[in-house]
């Protein structure tokens, strides 16, 4: 499967979901075959501002990739800037 000029060797995906996708669950998909990962939502504002728990919250590992940043905001200009 390919989106853009992106690979994704499984076309099983582990959706983003708040309080499940954090690292360690994200980390057992990728063990069982999933071709992508996302992370939790995250707020926009929190990536700009470096909020430690945001930022945190979006780390992730090689192996994870590739790995999607589900992030939400109300500002369209600010969505960019964490984008």
């Amino acid at each position: 499967m390919k989106i853009g000029k992106l690979k994704i060797t499984n076309p099983v995906f582990l959706a983003p979901m708040a309080g499940v996708t954090d690292y360690s669950f994200r980390i057992l998909c990728k063990e069982q075959g999933a071709g992508m990962v996302y992370s939790e939502f995250v707020s926009a504002h929190g990536i700009i501002r470096k909020n430690e728990k945001t930022l945190n919250m979006i780390r992730f590992t090689e192996f994870e990739r590739p790995i999607g940043i589900q992030i939400f905001g109300d500002d369209p200009k600010v969505m960019g800037q964490a984008a």
